[in-house]
């Protein structure tokens, strides 16, 4: 293999000057001086190609379009929670408590979204695994998001207990 190595990285330069020695007719030939000594070895078949080819990493393909925009919403998101919820904890009510809840899941998603994205990759877990964990981040969101649904329409509320938690007196 190191002898095939070495006579290809001598390919252009060599082969040219070894052209020209055939081809040239004034050179004698002598019985120890033949051509195929300096015709190039052809490699073997199961060489060909693959040392150019071989990669470690796998190919990298984009999904498609543009990520900026998620990036944006998810920052606005973000922006939106430091008004969405004094506003909401401030005056209760049940659109408060919608907005809370369904801006605490989608952050919270996200966030999730990505470290399952860094993280759990196909290259150390397969391609099933990856598949599976954010199957799994969509049904905990979506549960948690109806969980905090089912108690804003049939208990006190996100706001409601909050308050409830703030005004509870220690017992001496």
């Amino acid at each position: 293999m190191a002898n095939c190595i070495l006579r290809g990285s001598l390919s252009k330069p060599a082969m040219a000057f070894a052209r020209t020695l055939v081809a040239s007719q004034t050179l004698p030939k002598a019985p120890f001086f033949t051509a195929t000594l300096l015709t190039p070895v052809r490699k073997p078949q199961m060489f060909s190609g693959t040392v150019r080819n071989f990669a470690v990493s796998p190919i990298r393909c984009s999904s498609g379009g543009s990520h900026v925009t998620l990036w944006n919403a998810e920052r606005a998101l973000s922006l939106a929670l430091l008004g969405v919820i004094p506003v909401g904890l401030m005056f209760p009510s049940q659109v408060g408590d919608t907005l809370i809840a369904v801006s605490i899941v989608m952050h919270q998603h996200w966030g999730l979204e990505a470290i399952v994205t860094d993280y759990v990759r196909p290259i150390l877990f397969g391609t099933t695994v990856p598949k599976l964990a954010h199957g799994l981040l969509l049904v905990v969101s979506a549960a948690t998001l109806g969980g905090l649904f089912y108690f804003n329409y049939n208990d006190i509320g996100i706001a409601g207990f909050v308050r409830k938690i703030w005004s509870t007196k220690a017992k001496e």
